[in-house]
C-alpha cells in the first residue's frame, strides 16, 4: 500500500506540475464543488449510501444546483478520498458514485477530480493545496478569480484561496440549511 501511495503521489506531482507557479487565466466562470459533507451526506467521514449503493444526497442539493449552475460555464467536484489509499474504497467506486450523483442531479457537472491520497503523502492535489483546481482550470479554460468553491471544512477553504478561486461559500450557506446535515 505504501508503494501505491508513493507512486501515485509522484505521478500526481508530475502531472500537476505544469500548473504550479503559472498563472492560469481563462475565459469561463466555474462553480467548484466538495463531495463530502457538501454533496453527499457523510457518517464518520464516509459517505452514506441507500439500499442500492448510492450515495444519500444532502438537503436542498438539487433544487439549489438547478437554480445556480446555469450561472456558471462549468461546475466540478474537488473531493479528497484518502480512503481510496487506504484500502477502503476503490477509486472506481468513488467515480461510480459521482456519475451517478452527476445523473441524478441533471448532469451538472463537466468533470471531477479526486485525490486518492493521505495528507502525509504530500499530494499537490489534496487540498487544502490547490492541485485539482489549478488542473481543472488549465483544461477548462476557467478564470479563477471569477469562480466560487462551496464546500464544508477549512481545508475547502484554503484550497480555494491558495488556487486563487475568487469566492468560498460555506456549503450550509449556499445549499440554505439552517443546521448543518450530513455531519453525525
Amino acid at each position: 500500500m505504501y508503494r501505491y501511495r508513493e507512486v501515485s503521489a509522484k505521478l500526481w506531482r508530475r502531472l500537476c506540475a505544469a500548473c504550479y507557479g503559472h498563472a492560469v487565466s481563462g475565459s469561463k466562470r466555474a462553480l467548484f464543488i466538495d463531495w463530502g459533507g457538501t454533496l453527499a451526506f457523510t457518517r464518520n467521514n464516509r459517505t452514506v449510501v441507500d439500499a442500492a449503493g448510492n450515495p444519500v444526497l444532502m438537503d436542498n442539493v438539487a433544487a439549489t444546483l438547478k437554480r445556480e449552475r446555469p450561472r456558471y460555464d462549468a461546475c466540478f467536484i474537488v473531493s479528497n478520498q484518502a480512503r481510496i489509499a487506504k484500502g477502503e474504497i476503490s477509486e472506481a467506486e468513488v467515480a461510480r458514485r459521482f456519475a451517478w450523483a452527476n445523473e441524478e442531479l441533471g448532469r451538472p457537472f463537466t468533470e471531477w477530480r479526486l485525490c486518492p491520497h493521505a495528507d502525509a503523502d504530500g499530494c499537490p492535489c489534496r487540498k487544502p493545496r490547490p492541485g485539482m483546481f489549478l488542473e481543472l482550470a488549465r483544461l477548462h479554460d476557467v478564470d479563477l478569480r471569477a469562480s466560487t468553491h462551496v464546500g464544508d471544512s477549512e481545508k475547502d477553504r484554503d484550497a480555494a484561496a491558495a488556487a486563487g478561486v475568487g469566492s468560498f461559500v460555506w456549503a450550509a450557506d449556499f445549499f440554505g440549511w439552517s443546521t448543518t446535515p450530513g455531519r453525525a
